[in-house]
């Protein structure tokens, strides 16, 4: 491929956070999703899927623009359908551009949860969220267990965390591994607080501020964390 070709297509993968994001922030139909076929509801949900696929594998072809850095890109694996060879000049542009990829899907699945005017119970967003929490733990596991996406073998490595841990070292691929399978699974916890069909119980409050007056005089201060 041609040099002036390659910029352009890593400039538009460089888009494709965004792109993906559109549907998020456009008029949705008063219609909800229990009220959609079931063909329809499988493709809203496989769409926010791909689209999540695209935020992660977008972070990195952004950082790879913004540190002036060539990537190659092809077929991937079952956890990471689009897979890409770097060729980072420094340590410090390989570990951005691999740990890129789960910084862009951890701020995508926040800002999912975070904002009040996205529809949580839309299937398009549940496809998203369903993307954003599964794949770093299934990312973590295979790097820990399975070795079929992340993989070494000699001067050749694939996988998010193996090249984490080759432009830095181990420890921080398991930093990586734990942190952001933890972040999932809060993210994952939180989102199921918001579906329509959650029991009352997981619904309730997250946490609470209360004051209890003793007869002595005086208050005491109560912060109430559920989980």
């Amino acid at each position: 491929m041609k040099p002036g070709v390659r910029q352009r297509a890593a400039a538009y993968i460089s888009l494709l956070p965004l792109i993906s994001l559109v549907p998020l922030l456009s008029p949705i139909p008063a219609t909800g999703a229990e009220d959609e076929g079931w063909p329809l509801s499988i493709l809203k949900f496989a769409g926010g899927m791909a689209s999540a696929a695209l935020i992660h594998e977008g972070g990195h072809a952004l950082v790879a623009g913004l540190t002036g850095t060539h990537m190659t890109w092809g077929a991937g694996t079952y956890n990471q359908p689009i897979g890409f060879t770097d060729h980072a000049e420094s340590d410090a542009k390989g570990l951005a551009i691999y740990s890129a990829g789960f910084i862009a899907q951890a701020a995508g699945a926040e800002i999912i949860v975070q904002v009040d005017g996205i529809d949580k119970n839309d299937n398009y967003v549940r496809g998203m969220m369903a993307w954003n929490v599964v794949n770093p733990i299934l990312y973590s596991l295979d790097y820990w267990f399975l070795h079929r996406t992340n993989k070494k073998d000699g001067n050749f490595y694939q996988g998010d965390l193996q090249g984490i841990e080759h432009y830095s070292n181990q420890t921080t691929a398991n930093l990586f591994a734990a942190s952001f399978s933890a972040i999932a699974l809060f993210q994952g916890y939180r989102f199921l607080k918001s579906q329509a069909w959650a029991p009352d119980w997981l619904k309730g409050e997250f946490h609470r501020l209360g004051f209890t007056p003793l007869r002595s005089g005086g208050l005491v201060m109560t912060y109430q964390f559920r989980f």
